[in-house]
C-alpha cells in the first residue's frame, strides 16, 4: 500500500521522513530529525487553547502507519535515529535534565538568567541539547503522558532494539546520581538531622557502592532517612540549603527508580514500556523546567514556605479566642493596644514636624512604629491588624490536618472563632484610641495652650481619608500587603533563631559565669518565646515608616493607611476643628481602611498558606460554601461567642488552642 497517495497522510510528514539520510553529517541528521519531531508535536496557534495531546497523538500514529507500511521510509528513520544515538552522548540527559544542580539556588538562578540572555554555543554531540531543541514548551510534552501504553508498544516495534547506547548512558547516569546523592546525604546539615549511626552504615554512603540489583532496597532506606530529616526540621528550623538538598535527593532517587528496570531488564516487557514512557515524560518536562526561573523558585521554596507558614501559624494560635473569658480578655488587650497607638500617633507627628531629611524622617517614623509595636508585645497588648496574616496560617493548617465526617463543621467553628477574635481586637483598638487621643489632646492643650493639631494638619488629615478623591483605598490595600509581609518577618526570625539553636547557645554561653546561669536561662527563654513577635513588629514598623520614603525616591507618591493609626489621627483632627468638621466621607474612609487592612492581609496570608500546605481547590470551595451557610444561619456567632461551655466544646473538637492576650 502506497500511503503517499492517501489523503490522510500529511505531505509535510512524507517530506520530513524523506529528508532523513543516515550517512549525512551529524548536524544534518539532527536537523532532519528535529524537523520531523517538530511536525509531530507542534500545535497550530488556533488550537493551543485546546488540549494539544489529541492532535499530537494522531500525528504519532500517522508516522507509525507510514513507516510500518513503507519499509524504505522505516529504514531511513530507524537507521538515522540509531546513528544519532551512536554518535552522541546521553549521560548528561539522564543525570542532569530536570535535576537540581549542586550550584545551589542563588548560583542556579544566575546561571538560568545567563542561559536566557546569552547565546549558547552548538554542541551536536550532546543529546540533551537536541532534546531541548525539540521540546521547547510544556505543551510539546502533552502527548507523552496522554498516550496509551499501546502507542509506545507500537513505537518500540517500529524502532526495534536500537537503544543499547542509551542503556549504557543510563548505567553511567545511575552511577553519577548515586554519587551525588551520597555527597548530599552525608553533608553535615543532613547527618545531624538523620538517625544516629556511623557514616559507613548510612544508606547514603552505601548507595554508590551497591550493585544495580540492590538499589531498590537502598533507595527505601534513603527515603526513610529523608523522612526523619524532614520531621526534625520542625524542631531544628529550616534553611534554603537543607530544603534544596532534600528536594534534590528525592528527585534523583525517583530518576534512578525509572532507569534501573530499563537497564536490568527487571519486570515484563509491558512494565518496561511504562517505565520508558514515564522516563521520557520526566526528561522532556525536566529539560524545559531547567530553564524556568518560576519552576526553580516554586520547586525549591515550596517546603521552606510551608515551614515558615507553620511557624507563623504557631504564633497566630495566640490570636484565636475560644471562650467568652478569652473574648473579653482580647477586648481588654486590644483596648490597651489602642491606647498605646494614640501615643504612637503623637510620636509620629512629632518626628514629622522636625522636617528631617526624607530618609531620616522615614527612619524616625519607623523607629516610633517599631518601638510602639514592641512595647505592645512586651506589655501583652494586641494590635488588631497583626492578626489576619497570623490566623490565616492557623486556618490553612487546620484545613490540611482536619479529617473525618465533621471536618467542615469543625473548620467553620474555627473560622467563626477567628472572625469574632478579629472583631473583638478591632473594636478594642478603635474604641480605646479615640478617648485616649482626646485625653492626650486635652493635656497638650492644658500644657501648651493649643491643640496638638493646628488647622492645616487637621484639615489635611480629614481630607486624606476621603475614599473617592484620594488614594485611600489603594494605600489601605498597600498597608494590608505590608501587614502580611510583617507576618513573614515573624516566621522568618523565629525559624532563624530555631535553626541557629540560639536559645541553647545562650544557655551554655560563657557569660553565664558572670551574670549567673539562672539569668542566662531567662534570656534564652525570652529569645525563644519572643522571637516571632520581635521579628513581626520590627518588620512592620520598618515597612510602615520606610515604604513612603522608598516610593518618593522612585517618584511614587506612596502612603500608608493603618486603621488604628488613622482613627487616632482623625480624633486629633476632630479635637482641633470640632466634631462637626469630620465629614461622612472621612468616616467611610476609616471603615474602608479597616476593611482593606484586614481583607488584603488575610487573603494574601491564606493564599500562601493554602498553597504551601497543598490544600486542593475542592477543599477550599467546600469550606467557603459551609462558612456561608453557617453565617446565614448564625451570623451573631461570627462577632460574639456563645456560652463558654459551647465554645469550649468547639475548641476541643478542632484542637485549636485558647488565645493569649
Amino acid at each position: 500500500m502506497d500511503l503517499s497517495k492517501s489523503s490522510v497522510v500529511s505531505p509535510e510528514l512524507l517530506a520530513a521522513v524523506d529528508d532523513l539520510q543516515p550517512t549525512s553529517s551529524l548536524a544534518d541528521r539532527l536537523r532532519a530529525l528535529e524537523t520531523l519531531a517538530r511536525w509531530v508535536i507542534e500545535t497550530p496557534a488556533l488550537k493551543r487553547l485546546r488540549a494539544p495531546a489529541p492532535l499530537q497523538l494522531s500525528r504519532v500514529r500517522q508516522l507509525v502507519r507510514v513507516c510500518m507500511a513503507e519499509p524504505e521510509r522505516r529504514t531511513k528513520l530507524v537507521d538515522t535515529l540509531a546513528s544519532v544515538l551512536r554518535d552522541t552522548h546521553a549521560v548528561e540527559l539522564f543525570s542532569e535534565a530536570g535535576m537540581p544542580s549542586e550550584r545551589g539556588m542563588g548560583r542556579e538562578t544566575v546561571d538560568r538568567i545567563a542561559r536566557r540572555v546569552l547565546p549558547r554555543p552548538p554542541d551536536d554531540e550532546d543529546l540533551e541539547r537536541f532534546v531541548s531543541r525539540v521540546f521547547r514548551r510544556s505543551r510539546d510534552c502533552a502527548w507523552i503522558e496522554a498516550a496509551p501504553i499501546e502507542v509506545f508498544v507500537e513505537l518500540g516495534e517500529l524502532f526495534g532494539d536500537i537503544w543499547a547506547p542509551l542503556r549504557e548512558a543510563m548505567v553511567d547516569a545511575i552511577a553519577l546520581l548515586c554519587t551525588r546523592i551520597s555527597g548530599l546525604g552525608l553533608s553535615a546539615d543532613l547527618r545531624e538531622r538523620s538517625d544516629v549511626m556511623h557514616v559507613r552504615e548510612s544508606p547514603f554512603f552505601r548507595l554508590p557502592h551497591a550493585p544495580l540489583e540492590q538499589l531498590p532496597a537502598l533507595i527505601l532506606e534513603c527515603r526513610g532517612q529523608l523522612t526523619v530529616i524532614h520531621k526534625r526540621l520542625e524542631t531544628t528550623g529550616v534553611s534554603v540549603d537543607v530544603v534544596y538538598c532534600i528536594d534534590a535527593i528525592r528527585r534523583m532517587l525517583a530518576r534512578i527508580e525509572r532507569m534501573a528496570p530499563l537497564v536490568t531488564g527487571r519486570g515484563d516487557a509491558l512494565d518496561r514500556v511504562g517505565f520508558a514512557r514515564s522516563l521520557l515524560a520526566r526528561l522532556t518536562a525536566g529539560r524545559i523546567a531547567d530553564d524556568s526561573l518560576r519552576q526553580l523558585v516554586g520547586g525549591n521554596l515550596g517546603l521552606l514556605a510551608r515551614k515558615v507558614i507553620e511557624r507563623v501559624g504557631h504564633t497566630g494560635e495566640h490570636y484565636v479566642t475560644a471562650t467568652r473569658r478569652d473574648y473579653f480578655r482580647m477586648l481588654l488587650s486590644a483596648a490597651g493596644g489602642g491606647a498605646l497607638t494614640a501615643l504612637t500617633v503623637v510620636g509620629k507627628f512629632l518626628m514629622k514636624w522636625q522636617h528631617f531629611a526624607p530618609f531620616i524622617d522615614g527612619l524616625s517614623a519607623a523607629l516610633v512604629y517599631a518601638g510602639s509595636f514592641l512595647a505592645m508585645q512586651f506589655l501583652g497588648l494586641t494590635l488588631a491588624t497583626k492578626q489576619p496574616s497570623m490566623t490565616a496560617a492557623v486556618l490553612a493548617q487546620s484545613i490540611r490536618e482536619t479529617h473525618g465526617e465533621h471536618q467542615l463543621d469543625d473548620l467553620v467553628m474555627l473560622i467563626a472563632r477567628i472572625s469574632r477574635s478579629q472583631f473583638a481586637a478591632a473594636v478594642g483598638n478603635v474604641c480605646a484610641v479615640v478617648p485616649v487621643a482626646l485625653a492626650v489632646d486635652f493635656l497638650w492643650t492644658s500644657a501648651r495652650g493649643h491643640h496638638f493639631f493646628d488647622d492645616h494638619d487637621a484639615q489635611t488629615t480629614i481630607a486624606s481619608f476621603d475614599p473617592l478623591h484620594t488614594g485611600t483605598i489603594f494605600f489601605a490595600a498597600l498597608t494590608g500587603v505590608l501587614l502580611w509581609l510583617s507576618s513573614l518577618g515573624a516566621g522568618w526570625l523565629e525559624n532563624w533563631v530555631t535553626y541557629r539553636r540560639l536559645p541553647e547557645a545562650l544557655r551554655h554561653h560563657r557569660f553565664a559565669k558572670v551574670v549567673g546561669q539562672q539569668r542566662m536561662n531567662r534570656v534564652a527563654d525570652f529569645v525563644q518565646n519572643q522571637a516571632a513577635g520581635i521579628g513581626g513588629n520590627t518588620t512592620l514598623g520598618l515597612l510602615l515608616g520606610l515604604v513612603p520614603v522608598l516610593g518618593a525616591f522612585f517618584g511614587l507618591p506612596l502612603e500608608v493607611r493603618h486603621i488604628t493609626l488613622s482613627t487616632g489621627s482623625l480624633a486629633f483632627a476632630g479635637a482641633q476643628l470640632g466634631w462637626d468638621a469630620i465629614t461622612v466621607s472621612s468616616c467611610i474612609g476609616i471603615a474602608v481602611i479597616g476593611l482593606m487592612n484586614f481583607g488584603v492581609s488575610f487573603a494574601l496570608a491564606l493564599l500562601v498558606a493554602l498553597r504551601a500546605r497543598e490544600v486542593s481547590n475542592q477543599q477550599r470551595l467546600g469550606l467557603a460554601v459551609a462558612v456561608l451557610r453557617r453565617f446565614l444561619r448564625h451570623p451573631f456567632r461570627f462577632v460574639f461567642p456563645p456560652r463558654d461551655s459551647i465554645a469550649a466544646a468547639s475548641a476541643s473538637v478542632t484542637g485549636a488552642p485558647k488565645a493569649h492576650s
